[in-house]
């Protein structure tokens, strides 16, 4: 209890079979259902689309149409969707029926949720997924059926390339307190010392970061904001991925190889609470700062006034993080170690 984050107590003993109080669910089976997204980030998209899943339980059969800047990343969605895209608007997911329930998906708005288990022990649903999931459960007033990890998977027919980690250096925000391109180099360096193997690396980072020759005499190739449905096969190809905090992290931690497996992912998190901002599979790891674990513990954003760089940019820089320390944990999540 003394290392859970503040959160608000289920109104019904969950993991003891309980059941909500009744909701909307009979009115969403005759009427059909719209998810407004919004206008949001890739990580916030694919995090929120587990109010999805828990809506296509209630609606089994009907079919789904999304539509939204993401409709490539779609189609490889293991929620079947039909999906057309449009350069700007916001991401919906509705069923092809008249005058549907809307529920309107803010990630901001779900709290930790916890569960009572007995005197003094909860079970703590505090990933961002879960928690979308149990707030939809308790609005449809209807029981559903996953415990853990509820977002949906981004499927691959690649199959993995032992000795491949790819870099998500994707800058994050604020993008000084982040790890750097040669803070990623000096991890590749370090995987290299240890262990004598065929080591390949990919680089994900965005057009405007200077490169120079930081992975020189690496094997290392570097693509430039490819797109996140390209990205699905080049997670796959990965036994290990490390990245900062974005989109394209969470989404190699939900990337899905046909046997069912997907890489190790670690997410670097300075400014987020990684409890949180997190998929919830058990290949997905976290290294979070000072802040980021306070954050985590408080149940908070960071963006509130008094959440200063000048009061915490110290304990929120990713950069004091040594990159041997972030190399050695990640080699042990893939098993290297």
């Amino acid at each position: 209890m003394e290392q859970s984050p503040f959160g608000r107590i289920l109104p019904y003993h969950r993991s003891a079979g309980e059941h909500p109080k009744p909701g909307c669910s009979e009115l969403v089976r005759s009427r059909g259902w719209i998810a407004d997204l919004g206008q949001r980030s890739l990580g916030e998209l694919l995090l929120g689309l587990s109010s999805v899943t828990a809506l296509g339980e209630v609606t089994e059969q009907v079919p789904l149409h999304y539509s939204g800047p993401e409709a490539d990343l779609m189609r490889r969605c293991s929620i079947p969707v039909e999906s057309t895209k449009h350069t700007w608007g916001p991401h919906v997911v509705r069923t092809a029926t008249r005058a549907p329930i809307r529920f309107r998906v803010d990630p901001e708005e779900q709290p930790t949720w916890l569960d009572s288990i007995g005197p003094g022990e909860v079970e703590v649903h505090s990933a961002l997924p879960m928690r979308h999931y149990l707030a939809v459960e308790q609005s449809l007033g209807e029981r559903l059926s996953v415990d853990s990890a509820p977002a949906p998977r981004f499927t691959s027919e690649r199959a993995p390339e032992p000795w491949h980690v790819v870099f998500v250096a994707v800058p994050g925000w604020p993008r000084n307190l982040e790890f750097q391109p040669a803070d990623f180099a000096a991890v590749a360096r370090s995987l290299v010392g240890m262990v004598d193997a065929p080591w390949r690396f990919t680089v994900v980072t965005a057009r405007s970061t200077a490169m120079a020759d930081m992975f020189d005499g690496l094997p290392a190739d570097v693509l430039c904001e490819p797109g996140a449905a390209r990205c699905v096969d080049l997670f796959a190809s990965a036994e290990l991925v490390v990245g900062t905090d974005s989109g394209l992290t969470q989404l190699a931690a939900l990337t899905e190889r046909a046997d069912g497996g997907g890489p190790q992912v670690v997410g670097l998190y300075s400014r987020h609470a990684h409890i949180k901002w997190t998929t919830g599979r058990p290949g997905h790891h976290a290294i979070a700062t000072r802040f980021a674990q306070l954050l985590a513990l408080a149940d908070r954003s960071a963006d509130h006034a008094e959440l200063t760089d000048a009061t915490w940019g110290a304990g929120a820089d990713l950069r004091s993080v040594p990159p041997e320390l972030v190399a050695d944990f990640a080699a042990r999540c893939a098993g290297w170690r």
